[in-house]
């Protein structure tokens, strides 16, 4: 369990270094006509991931100077919950690029609704087809923020 934190850890620290860094560029301290620098907001959400990171770290090595006895990672069976929740997500990321965000979002929720909750048909159809339906309407139509439509943005214009 020590090893996978401290990886995890790493990874994420990157991460927040990357952020940091990217912050810096755009700005970070200062007072412009419109507000703080752009890179404000952004620098204070890398420190804290880097901070974060830092304190698992901290965290790992101390359980490592204690000698705690190390419980694995993934316990048994533990892996199968995590798969039903990362394939379908991740089928939709992949949809989303094809077939626009509001359909994949619509197999999305018919396929983990059904799957996974058991609900009955009816529930499931209601709301795969409900809930897109309606975003479309409030990010495209109302704020008009268009999002990814993919192949089908001829067929979505009403």
């Amino acid at each position: 369990m020590r090893k996978a934190d401290a990886i995890c850890a790493l990874i994420i620290l990157a991460i927040g270094i990357l952020v940091l860094c990217e912050a810096a560029r755009l700005g970070i301290f200062g007072w412009s006509t419109s507000g703080p620098e752009p890179g404000m907001y952004i620098f204070l959400l890398g420190m804290g991931v880097s901070v974060g990171s830092l304190v698992v770290l901290g965290q790992v090595f101390v359980e490592w100077r204690k000698a705690v006895p190390v419980k694995p990672f993934i316990r048994p069976g533990g892996l199968r919950p995590v798969l039903y929740v990362a394939v379908p997500a991740a089928m939709m990321v992949l949809l989303t690029e094809f077939i626009g965000l509001y359909i994949a979002a619509g197999l999305y929720l018919a396929v983990y609704m059904r799957w996974i909750g058991k609900h009955k048909w009816i529930t499931v159809a209601a709301v795969s087809i409900l809930l897109p339906l309606v975003s479309y309407f409030i990010f495209d139509r109302i704020f008009l923020i268009p999002l990814p439509k993919g192949r089908f943005e001829d067929l979505l214009t009403f």
